[in-house]
């Protein structure tokens, strides 16, 4: 199920998708979240879901790895529709990494014990070689010298890159992102794109959730737009910034001063 839109060839297109989504459905009660989205990541893409707040964006993306179940179609992960057995999911979570709006670290533990933690008790790898692989991260993400510190002592922006870090001390294969700047102040937004965009510089699959348009324009090779749990839009981000097909494309991006 490759696609192509208006003959641009998509990154990745070459190789499996990494993730399908295939009619995806969900429901809550008689609310419908997400209306049949069909949508493919590709290897070694970033592909960025915008849209207006509750358009259904973190739904589908929680229904990556199964934080959320859904109600119709189907989500693939590596060619498999996820599996129904939760011990089989935790075993497909360790291979997508997750960065929440709001850290979610661990408060009784030092930056360090947070990014080790993982690798020691669901890897299983001692304590030593964890340790190192953390301070290999801490020091990636720029925070080699915040180690000791726990979340409390680091701004929020370090505490999102402690996440980061400590999402990829498991090694994942795609790292999904909800809005992972929208709980920062404006001094911090910055230091956090950044780490991202060297993971995409890398060749990481990520899938990014976000309402920072001037990221999805200029890191994202693919940009998908929601409007009440339907895509309305998708393509390349020229395509989709300045010169989008679907007039409620153009009224959001307006919105938020972009003007093709």
């Amino acid at each position: 199920m490759n696609i192509a839109i208006n003959g641009v060839a998509r990154k990745g297109a070459d190789q499996p998708p990494v993730v399908v989504y295939d009619q995806v459905r969900k429901l809550y009660g008689s609310f419908v979240a997400i209306d049949g989205v069909s949508v493919q990541v590709n290897k070694g893409e970033v592909m960025c879901l915008i849209g207006p707040s509750g358009s259904g964006k973190s739904t589908l993306l929680r229904c990556t790895n199964s934080l959320e179940g859904i109600n119709g179609g189907r989500v693939l992960f590596d060619g498999e529709p996820l599996p129904e057995s939760e011990t089989e999911m935790r075993k497909i979570r360790r291979r997508m990494g997750m960065v929440f709006q709001n850290f979610e670290l661990f408060p009784h533990k030092n930056a360090l014990d947070n990014v080790a933690m993982g690798p020691i008790t669901v890897l299983g790898m001692n304590e030593a070689d964890a340790r190192k692989r953390a301070m290999a991260l801490l020091d990636k993400v720029g925070l080699a010298n915040k180690a000791a510190n726990y979340p409390a002592g680091l701004s929020g922006g370090q505490q999102q890159r402690v996440a980061i870090a400590r999402a990829l001390a498991m090694e994942p294969e795609v790292m999904l992102f909800d809005e992972p700047t929208s709980a920062l102040d404006p001094e911090t937004i910055g230091e956090v794109l950044n780490v991202m965009k060297r993971l995409a510089d890398e060749g990481m699959t990520m899938v990014v959730v976000t309402h920072e348009m001037t990221f999805a324009r200029q890191v994202a090779n693919w940009v998908v737009v929601f409007d009440h749990g339907k895509v309305v839009e998708q393509g390349p981000p020229a395509q989709i910034f300045d010169n989008p097909s679907a007039e409620r494309t153009r009224d959001f991006l307006g919105h938020l001063g972009w003007h093709a």
